[in-house]
């Protein structure tokens, strides 16, 4: 089984840095998902290239999967192939999780419904998006609820962590703090 990884323009690359060491240390096995197979900039301008398209994915290999936010997810919104990708994980029951902006991606697809939830996104701009709950919204660093796990992208480190744990992972988490 593996953990998906999901890659999109503008992703932010310091989000994924802690939990790619910790996926590794782990020996986890991933897999890089993209909306297609081209390169994909993050926001800093790494370049990277995924293994598959989102299309290609076989859902049944995923125990996990992990999303970035990005610093303008605008080409994100409303994309056809990646809510109907959003929606098969929805059916298959595993670990998800999505730092910073990233749970809107869960929201617009129904991912966050009746979930408690954090986010990087600010009280307004949710409200702008028309698709979270402000009831179930937590103000706090990172939220687990059932099978998914939530971030501000300034606490990575504590994101990657509880992830790395969600998995039963054996990896040192004092090499990842101060």
């Amino acid at each position: 089984m593996y953990t998906g990884i999901m890659l999109y323009p503008r992703f932010s690359e310091y989000e994924l840095s802690v939990l790619l060491s910790i996926l590794k240390q782990g020996k986890k096995p991933i897999v890089f998902i993209g909306l297609d197979k081209q390169e994909v900039k993050g926001e800093a301008g790494l370049r990277c290239f995924p293994d598959v398209r989102i299309d290609e994915v076989d859902v049944s290999a995923l125990d996990s999967i992990a999303f970035p936010g990005a610093d303008d997810f605008r080409h994100l919104v409303d994309h056809p192939e990646l809510i109907a990708f959003l929606r098969k994980l929805h059916k298959k029951r595993m670990w998800i999780g999505a730092i910073s902006s990233a749970p809107y991606l869960l929201s617009m697809s129904g991912l966050l419904d009746g979930k408690k939830y954090t986010t990087g996104l600010t009280e307004e701009q949710r409200h702008f998006l028309g698709t979270f709950s402000k009831a179930d919204f937590i103000d706090k660093p990172v939220v687990v609820d059932d099978n998914l796990i939530t971030a501000r992208g300034s606490h990575f480190i504590a994101f990657a962590i509880e992830y790395g744990k969600s998995l039963g992972l054996d990896f040192d988490e004092g090499w990842y703090k101060h």
